[in-house]
């Protein structure tokens, strides 16, 4: 098969997942150029959990190691409703916590190592199935392929009639900010996520997640009809009021700068592709938070996409068997995710059951034993083959 010497491809967004495509697409030969509209690459000041199959992902194109100096494993899954612990879980399971910024900026740079041209403040309005990237300048690039990687609200997907969309909204929102560590929450015990949960007299919670020893990632999650609950900057008092024992935490993260407030949403579309244009990440699956696993799943995606390229001549047929790949895993994580988030399970415990972890445990095609090795799942929680 072609080893992509001579293709190029156009990919518009330069979030995670049109990163880790670029870089993956440039290892295997590719010529590559990236467009960010922003007038930098850059990524808001949260946090981020890179689960098991992401990280099988990010060893495959050499960032995977860099990850894990920078980042926090988590010696624990420990969920605690109303101030009492529920359970314990998942520990020794390979997964990493990382500042979103940190994650975003070592991908920038393996991508320029790489050899990917990225432009800044170049926004994509358009896709062509003919292998087309229409700009908002009204120029016209052509490729071999375009990957649409320009986030929920794509303008490439939404250029392209023939992919279907089914869009559904959440009555949950979250609040991402990442905090200064403070002297409270330096012990080994907080080496750990702390899903801190309150459902009367609605529910409310507080994600809690140290990404190296000087931060904390926190998540502030609500109904969008609490409208206090769901301001940025953060209500001090009312989340003070409901989490009083973070009382420290919910002060910094109320003078913290950079977050953001997002409502749940999903939208399933079907196919990824047209011709030579194909969906990766949210442009593809947007999903709940609620599984943790949406920038995760489009990682692992555009990873699986550049093997199975190598694999084909045919840029359509490789797309197709791209999608066929990848199609049941990305379904279930975005069905399970609205399912969390619908019901609230999480907040009850003991959630990582062996369907659940499913997603995590996918193994991509791409991964031979010895990264397979890497990454060994505790006792209990079995792999799942592509």
């Amino acid at each position: 098969m072609s080893n992509g010497a001579a293709r190029h491809a156009e990919i518009a967004g330069g979030g995670f997942a049109g990163l880790t495509m670029s870089i993956a697409l440039a290892r295997k030969g590719w010529s590559v150029r990236l467009h960010e509209q922003n007038d930098e690459l850059r990524d808001f000041g949260a946090g981020i959990l890179v689960w098991r199959n992401a990280m099988l992902a990010l060893d495959l194109i050499g960032v995977a190691d860099t990850i894990k100096a920078q980042g926090q494993l988590p010696d624990v899954y420990e969920t605690n409703l109303n101030g009492t612990s529920v359970s314990v879980e998942i520990p020794g399971f390979p997964y990493w916590a990382i500042a979103r910024p940190n994650l975003h900026a070592l991908l920038a740079a393996a991508a320029r190592d790489a050899g990917v041209e990225v432009v800044t403040g170049s926004r994509a309005v358009a896709a062509e199935p003919a292998g087309v990237l229409v700009l908002e300048d009204g120029s016209r690039l052509t490729a071999d392929l375009v990957i649409g990687s320009d986030g929920a609200g794509s303008a490439v997907r939404n250029s392209l009639p023939s992919l279907k969309q089914e869009r559904k909204r959440y009555s949950d929102g979250v609040c991402r900010l990442l905090i200064p560590r403070p002297d409270e929450f330096q012990g080994r015990e907080w080496n750990r996520v702390v899903d801190f949960w309150t459902l009367e007299p609605d529910a409310m919670r507080i994600l809690f997640i140290t990404t190296d020893p000087g931060h904390i990632y926190t998540g502030f999650m609500a109904s969008t009809d609490n409208e206090r609950a769901s301001r940025i900057p953060i209500d001090v008092d009312i989340w003070s009021e409901r989490f009083p024992h973070l009382a420290t935490a919910v002060r910094l993260a109320g003078k913290a700068e950079g977050g953001r407030h997002d409502s749940y949403q999903t939208n399933k579309v079907t196919p990824w592709s047209d011709g030579r244009a194909v969906l990766i990440g949210d442009s593809a699956h947007a999903m709940c938070p609620a599984l943790g696993q949406g920038a995760s799943v489009g990682m692992c995606n555009a990873v699986e996409l550049a093997h199975t390229l190598g694999q084909y001549d045919d840029v359509p047929e490789a797309l197709r068997v791209f999608e066929g790949r990848q199609r049941a895993m990305t379904d279930a994580a975005q069905a399970r995710s609205a399912f969390m988030a619908e019901t609230r399970t999480m907040a009850q415990g003991n959630g990582f059951t062996p369907e659940v972890m499913e997603t995590a445990n996918f193994e991509l095609s791409a991964a031979g034993p010895e990264t397979l090795a890497r990454y060994p799942i505790p006792p209990g929680a079995q792999p799942v083959a592509p």
